[in-house]
């Protein structure tokens, strides 16, 4: 396991976040943020070779240094077979969670910014909480013309943790009407060994974090539904 201890936090907090010279140029800002086929995460930073491409999986929250997702399944014993078994954490259409719970489930952003999913069979979202619908918008991306890399340049390519493949776009967030957005990695509260992705409310005040561009998109192939739930 990689641990992003406090002085390569510092160190990738001094490099520049240089959005107009990324590796691929963006293409333009999608009218509908809606997208068609099932997807998973990566941190989407191109500037810090450490944090690009990380996979994003749930795990309390949305983490990276989490090679699998942590998932919940009610069945028991010889039974446990009846529940899926991906290995990501899987999204359609705008950052809605791809479950088999009765109900399904939904993803929500926290006053303090941190971003979860609810429980099983509830969507009920915390006061001042902004739900996946909103606030949330997707920019897609395109290698430059003759480019032909299908991966990340620098991307540790056999580490489990990482998914190199060059995304599809990326989402990025800013609640209705505030003044400041963005999305950012910082140290897990609870767990050393991972860090937590949380989107930049107006309320976001945590420290020691590195901005991401956004959270990359990659289509997704493996078993459907991934998960029976988060």
């Amino acid at each position: 396991m990689i641990l992003l201890s406090s002085s390569i936090i510092a160190q990738l907090m001094c490099l520049p976040l240089a959005l107009a010279q990324d590796t691929y140029r963006l293409v333009s800002r999608a009218q509908n943020n809606t997208l068609s086929n099932q997807y998973t995460l990566t941190a989407y930073a191109s500037h810090n070779t450490t944090l690009n491409g990380l996979k994003i999986n749930w795990g309390g929250a949305l983490n990276l240094f989490q090679a699998n997702v942590s998932t919940y399944c009610p069945f028991v014993g010889n039974q446990s077979s009846l529940c899926p078994n991906g290995t990501d954490t899987v999204f359609v259409g705008t950052l809605y969670p791809d479950s088999e719970v009765p109900g399904g489930q939904d993803l929500y952003v926290n006053v303090d910014g941190l971003i979860s999913i609810t429980v099983q069979h509830s969507h009920s979202f915390p006061p001042g909480s902004w739900p996946e619908y909103y606030g949330w918008t997707w920019t897609p991306l395109l290698k430059p013309t003759g480019q032909t890399a299908k991966q990340l340049p620098g991307c540790p390519r056999n580490n489990d943790l990482y998914n190199c493949d060059i995304p599809s776009g990326y989402f990025d967030f800013k609640a209705p009407n505030a003044t400041r957005g963005g999305v950012m990695a910082c140290p897990n509260e609870y767990n050393t060994n991972v860090t937590s992705v949380y989107a930049v409310t107006p309320e976001f005040n945590r420290t020691g974090c590195v901005e991401l561009v956004g959270m990359g998109t990659h289509n997704y192939t493996g078993p459907t539904p991934p998960v029976w739930s988060y």
